[in-house]
């Protein structure tokens, strides 16, 4: 008989939600007509900020996602919610300098990997609030 997780799906929820922010990252955010764009692409486009901003994106999941498996002492539940807030800062700057028309335009290009970001932000804080 198989053991039963002593954690619930609540308590990895803060976990899911880092996780859905990295893979978000690596899928296409952004679809023209034939261009795909994904977060290392925009690390390799513009200026250095942007560059700085899309890694943050990435930077702060991966590290949440650390976060969730190494048991740093008492900080830890400082550390995460600092590195939610990272990605979440990040991606706020990338979102709204994407384009030089605006945020009108962008929205119009978005493609699955900024609703995978998204949602995972929104499951992260979630996660966080209820471990809390």
């Amino acid at each position: 008989m198989a053991k039963k997780s002593s954690k619930s799906l609540l308590s990895n929820l803060y976990l899911i939600g880092m996780a859905l922010t990295a893979i978000g990252f690596i899928v296409p955010i952004f679809k023209g007509n034939l261009v795909q764009v994904n977060g290392f692409d925009l690390v390799g486009n513009g200026n250095s900020v942007m560059k700085i901003a899309a890694l943050l994106v990435f930077i702060g999941a991966v590290a949440g996602i650390v976060l969730s498996f190494v048991n740093i002492g008492k900080n830890q539940s400082l550390l995460k919610v600092i590195a939610l807030a990272v990605s979440v800062v990040g991606g706020l700057y990338v979102f709204f300098n994407t384009s030089d028309f605006g945020v009108k335009l962008a929205a119009k290009y978005l493609y699955v990997g900024f609703y995978l970001i998204i949602i995972g932000w929104v499951v992260a804080i979630v996660g966080y609030l209820k471990n809390k």
